[in-house]
């Protein structure tokens, strides 16, 4: 079985662009996913948790949001 190349400085330059825009592809992706959650975060609240307090229900829409955040380096380690 052949052994892989190491990553060096020598790297050829078109591999170091599809490194980078592979980088930057994944981060656009999750950007987005937050700034869509951002967005209906009040929808959100008010469809999936109590209804008796528009701020509970907002801030507990963030916290699960907070959690997402948080919790997504490790998803990166799986």
């Amino acid at each position: 079985m052949p052994v892989p190349e190491p990553v060096t400085a020598q790297t050829d330059r078109p591999t170091r662009i599809k490194a980078v825009l592979r980088v930057a592809t994944g981060n656009f992706l999750e950007m987005y996913d937050f700034t869509v959650f951002g967005y209906y975060a009040a929808p959100i609240g008010r469809t999936f948790f109590p209804q008796s307090s528009e701020f509970a229900s907002l801030m507990l829409s963030f916290a699960t949001f907070g959690v997402g955040f948080l919790i997504r380096p490790l998803g990166a380690l799986g």
